[in-house]
Formats: C-alpha cells, sequence, structure tokens
C-alpha cells in the first residue's frame, strides 16, 4: 500500500534536488482535423499530443489531472517504477478518475530516460489521450544540436469508425484464455463493471 512504511523508504531514497516541475492536464473532447478530415476525438489540453513534459532526475513531478470526459479516465506513466497510488492503472492500483473529478500525481523521478504517459481506460488511450515524458540526466553531457520527440501512432478516431468499434470488429467474440471478456466495460471503479461476469458483451 502507498501508505506502507516500507513504500516511504523506498520514496525518500529517491534523489530530490528540490525543484518541482508542474504541468496539468485536462482529459477533454474537442474538434480537430487529421490529413483534412474533420473530426471530434478526445485528448489532453485541447491537441492530439499531450503536452511534451519534460524533468530532469531528482525533480518532483506535479501533474494536477481534470477530467471532463463523460466517463472514468486515469494517467498511467509507461516505464516509470512507482508507488500504486501515482501509477495510474484503475481498479489494480488507484480509482479512476471519475467525470468531473480532479487529481493530482506527484512523485520524483529517478530514472532518466524517454517515457510516455496514456490513460489506463478503455480505449483512451487510441484517441489521443497520451504524450510524451522526458527525464533528462543532469550529467549528460547534451552534445547534440537538436533534440526531437516524435510520437507515432496509426490514427483511427473519426476516420473508420472509433477504437472501440475496430477492436469489436477485430476481436469478434474472441476471448482471453477460455474466458469470454467483453471490451464494453465503462465503469472502472469501484468494481470493474461487467468485465468478469457479462460474456455476453
Amino acid at each position: 500500500m502507498p501508505t506502507d512504511q516500507l513504500v516511504s523508504q523506498y520514496e525518500d531514497a529517491r534523489p530530490s534536488n528540490g525543484t518541482t516541475v508542474t504541468q496539468k492536464l485536462s482529459a477533454g473532447v474537442f474538434d480537430t482535423s487529421v490529413a483534412g478530415i474533420a473530426l471530434s476525438t478526445w485528448g489532453y489540453n485541447g491537441a492530439l499530443n499531450g503536452p511534451v513534459i519534460r524533468a530532469k532526475t531528482g525533480d518532483t513531478l506535479d501533474v494536477p489531472v481534470s477530467n471532463t470526459l463523460a466517463e472514468s479516465t486515469s494517467v498511467h506513466w509507461h516505464g516509470l517504477a512507482l508507488r500504486n497510488d501515482a501509477d495510474g492503472v484503475p481498479v489494480v492500483t488507484q480509482p479512476a478518475i471519475k467525470p468531473g473529478a480532479d487529481f493530482d500525481y506527484k512523485f520524483r523521478l529517478n530514472q532518466p530516460g524517454t517515457y510516455w504517459y496514456h490513460s489506463h481506460v478503455d480505449m483512451q488511450r487510441e484517441r489521443g489521450l497520451s504524450g510524451a515524458l522526458i527525464i533528462e540526466d543532469p550529467h549528460e553531457p547534451m552534445l547534440y544540436d537538436q533534440d526531437w520527440v516524435i510520437l507515432l501512432d496509426d490514427w483511427l478516431d473519426g476516420i473508420t469508425g472509433t477504437p472501440v468499434d475496430v477492436l469489436d470488429e477485430l476481436s469478434m467474440g474472441m476471448d482471453m484464455s477460455g474466458m469470454d471478456i467483453p471490451f464494453r466495460c465503462r465503469s472502472y471503479w469501484p468494481a470493474p463493471c461487467s468485465m468478469w461476469a457479462d460474456s455476453a458483451g
């Protein structure tokens, strides 16, 4: 548990330089165009790609998240080893952020590298709820002229239907390991709705 004394010991052992990097994220619906096609989709801060978050090892990252969607969401920090209440996996490590609610992710950074953050709810990341996280090593000489961050994705939303439509078409009633698991689950907290019980989808 995040409040366990052992977790606190590991958190306290992370390097700290006293600097806090803050990046607000607002998950919501917005209108845009992709390849000349007008569409409505989801994203952080009204953009297809969430903002690039840059910080250094030893910084504290503070990310207040506002959920303006009509369903629950979360932010998972892909590749980072974090305590449960900052990990962003609904039902498993934290409650989802309900519609109209806010949640503040705050943790110290101890692993330099290039990472990404994304919703860990249903097919939300396939709609644009993702972005890049760059954790710089303060000891790296940075002997280069330019640093480019490129996010690649095969975009579906509003072009060939929604990501959920495509998943339903691809799954065609398939299951996992003999368990019928529908993909239409929307209520992620306090229980994963009918994810395990409703095999009819």
